[in-house]
């Protein structure tokens, strides 16, 4: 063989033809095999020799980028070298794209980077997107020229047209997007595939939005029938006469009583003097009924916060008259005093000047040091306001929260247990 294998080292392997591509697509689980695959360069098919070209295919898990401008002298394994290293993580392998500046970059994960280390230089790095392989011998898609199955195929790239007669004359249309270009031309928007990565974010993207619109037609079908039966139910309710009513209450009461499973069963005249006792017949099942939760049967969170919330306010309140106090005292101290009057009153005696010790106490009390002290504690009360209130918002928030998102309650209900029962009979 080709590759120099052993007929008994060839058990595990499985070669794939593929006749649209014109290749064949060899799988092994031994390494040793893959390298010994890799170096084949040629094929012999009874008396005639076919060259190949061999590339290794990459793993699962993995995506290529491409970086352009590469020096051509560079070879495959200063590549290598020059790539594949600590400062770029994810780089696997380095193959250039035939003799182009190009050069392909296979890295771990289905993530490219934007840049990459070439050495000492950082190099912009892009998605590879594959080119779409046209034949320009048979017009054919997905295999190349030198590859073409049908070699003594024509047609013209132009137009499309299988063996075009001479002198042929046609107007340019591709058979990839059909604008108004060459097949495969460089501005035909087909011309790259569509890479694997985003092909795959895409019907991620599709897969969420299908399930929100799901979810949204769904909730609103809900919506809509619940406020259609209870529509139906109160214009039934509005369209009935009174008269009417009362007798559809009478027939709710009387097969409430019909069903009712307190009421036992009828015996005979035999069963009477046997002494036997009614049976009572078996209990209907309880039925839940599913209905969204009420004011009243709101959680304890819910009323704790309502609680506080309502201190809150009155500490606010009371912060607020001591506020207004102390500004009144304020402007009080602060208001111009009237002038002492001229006018002497003689019946009084005159009044002794206060010690020395006693005006040095007047003077510490002076209503400048009262003024100053009021205008702290007015602050203080303006902080602890401002403190109360914006704790009071985020438990409003917090509550409305809470009562939004609520769930709701599966209560039992006895369908009979609240329905009045039969007359007492005399």
């Amino acid at each position: 063989m080709a590759a120099a294998l052993a007929p008994q080292d060839l058990m595990e392997d499985s070669i794939c033809p593929n006749v649209t591509q014109n290749i064949f697509v060899v799988c092994t689980p031994i390494e040793r095999n893959a390298r010994a695959y890799t170096m084949v360069q040629q094929l012999r098919l009874r008396d005639t020799l076919y060259r190949v070209a061999v590339y290794p295919a990459p793993p699962d898990n993995t995506c290529k980028g491409v970086i352009r401008g590469i020096d051509i002298d560079l070879t495959d394994t200063q590549l290598r070298e020059l790539i594949v290293t600590k400062r770029n993580p994810s780089a696997l392998e380095v193959k250039r794209i035939k003799n182009t500046t190009a050069v392909t970059i296979l890295f771990q994960g289905m993530q490219v980077p934007n840049y990459v280390y070439c050495g000492a230089s950082i190099v912009r790095c892009t998605l590879f997107r594959r080119h779409t392989e046209v034949c320009y011998n048979c017009g054919s898609l997905g295999h190349r020229a030198d590859v073409c199955p049908n070699p003594n195929t024509t047609w013209c790239r132009k137009c499309g047209l299988k063996t075009p007669p001479e002198n042929h004359q046609c107007k340019p249309h591709c058979t990839l997007c059909g604008g108004p270009h060459p097949t495969a031309d460089k501005d035909c928007k087909r011309k790259f595939q569509v890479p694997y990565i985003v092909r795959q974010r895409r019907r991620r993207r599709r897969r969420r939005g299908r399930s929100r619109s799901r979810g949204s037609s769904g909730a609103s079908s809900r919506d809509s029938s619940a406020t259609s039966s209870t529509y139906a139910t109160s214009r039934r309710s509005r369209s009935l006469t009174p008269t009417a009513r009362r007798r559809s209450a009478q027939r709710s009461h009387s097969r409430s009583r019909r069903h009712s499973p307190s009421r036992q069963a009828e015996l005979t005249w035999a069963d009477r003097v046997q002494g036997k006792k009614p049976p009572l017949r078996s209990t209907p099942p309880v039925t839940k009924v599913t209905r969204p939760s009420l004011p009243e049967h709101e959680s304890e969170v819910v009323t704790t916060l309502r609680e506080e919330l309502a201190g809150l306010r009155a500490t606010i309140q009371q912060l607020t008259t001591q506020l207004n106090e102390a500004r009144h005292q304020i402007q009080t101290l602060t208001a111009p005093k009237d002038p002492p009057s001229s006018t002497v009153d003689v019946s009084k005696p005159k009044r002794r000047a206060p010690p020395l010790r006693e005006a040095d106490t007047n003077d510490s009390d002076s209503p400048e040091d009262t003024l100053n002290e009021i205008l702290r504690l007015t602050r203080e009360n303006h902080d602890n306001i401002d403190t109360l209130s914006r704790r009071v918002e985020a438990l409003e928030q917090k509550a409305t929260i809470k009562a939004k998102t609520k769930a709701r309650t599966v209560v039992s209900v006895d369908p009979t247990a609240n329905l009045p029962g039969p007359p007492n009979s005399m």
